[in-house]
This record gives structure tokens, sequence and C-alpha cells, in this order.
């Protein structure tokens, strides 16, 4: 049981363990809710880019999409995630 969890935590933060990754959970922490569009030209990052990120975060349930018409919109779906990152960011200021 014990290596099981070892191993979540270890794929967890191998999740978020790119710096992007970390601009946009921080991101979404400050805005909630935000769009591929605005979270690129809020972070200046190129969209396929984003994309990129995005899709892991998303693929390990760290954050969530939501369809509005023809928008995605991105928000953090583990608030465990935003918390450890929160933690992080703001003990290294």
């Amino acid at each position: 049981m014990l290596e099981n969890q070892i191993i979540q935590s270890a794929v967890l933060l191998k999740s978020i363990g790119h710096p992007i990754r970390v601009q946009i959970i921080i991101a979404l922490s400050e805005k909630s809710v935000m769009t591929v569009t605005q979270l690129s030209d809020y972070l200046n990052i190129d969209q396929p880019v984003m994309s990129l990120h995005l899709a892991v975060l998303r693929n390990k349930h760290i954050i969530q999409v939501k369809k509005q018409g023809k928008k995605s919109l991105y928000s953090i779906a583990d608030i465990s995630v935003k918390q450890i990152i929160n933690i992080i960011y703001h003990s290294r200021k």
C-alpha cells in the first residue's frame, strides 16, 4: 500500500514538475477559470505549447476542462495540487 502511494506521489510531482505547468496552476489559482487563449496571453506562451502542457495536466486530473459553446474553460480539478504549488511558490519569495 505504501509503495503504491509513493509511486502515485512521484507521478503527480513529475506531472507538475515543469515550469510552464507550475505557471498554469498559479494562473488558474489566481483567475479560477481561463481559456487556452487567455492562459497563452497571460503567460506569454505560444498556444501550441500551452495546449501540450494543458493536456498533460488534464490527463493527470490536475485540471479540468468544461465546454461553453466553442470555448474550453480550464480550472483546477485537484485542490491539493493548488495548495502544494502555493506553499512552494510562497515559501521561495
